[in-house]
């Protein structure tokens, strides 16, 4: 019992000290140190790993497509709804004697009210998609850190006033 509880004390340190990568909220990944990493520095970490580099890649991919069409979709809904409250499509005709006008209102074209509608509806799946494959990329990462993972002892000297010693890492 005793054996097997040291096992796995020496098991959960060494995965305690591999550089594990998590997801957060908005595509954001953080290293073990609770430090935000920059797109370009995850893909630094996962160049090691082709497979997770590809879902990465295919993952930020998604993401940016998504903010395309959402935020271009939003932005056409936007402008035609503002254009067409601000634009008076009225006209006078005269007719008959020519003295009197009959006015007739037009209705405001929202073609690209629709089409951003349409944007709109195309990137929520996309936006809901990204976050999984930018998951599976880290766990695969991951998964790989601790397959490969050898603890590489480093050893340092310390001095102090009244005190030396050696310092080994494991």
């Amino acid at each position: 019992m005793k054996q097997n509880l040291t096992i796995l004390f020496l098991l959960l340190t060494l995965a305690g000290y591999s550089q594990q990568l998590t997801y957060r909220s908005g595509g954001t990944v953080y290293n073990s140190e609770n430090k935000k990493l920059k797109p370009d520095e995850v893909r630094l970490l996962l160049a090691n790993n082709s497979e997770a580099l590809a879902l990465y890649n295919s993952g930020r991919n998604k993401k940016t497509w998504g903010n395309v069409l959402f935020y271009g979709g939003l932005g056409l809904v936007a402008t035609n709804l503002v254009i067409g409250m601000n634009s008076d499509n009225i006209t006078a005709t005269y007719s008959g004697n020519g003295y009197y006008a009959s006015p007739q209102s037009e209705r405001t074209n929202m073609t690209a009210a629709i089409i951003g509608g349409a944007l709109l509806i195309a990137s929520i799946p996309i936006k809901i998609g990204y976050p999984k494959k930018i998951k599976s990329a880290l766990e695969k990462h991951n998964v790989g850190l601790a397959d490969s993972y050898k603890s590489q002892p480093k050893t340092t000297l310390l001095a102090r006033a009244n005190q030396i010693g050696f310092r080994i890492e494991f």
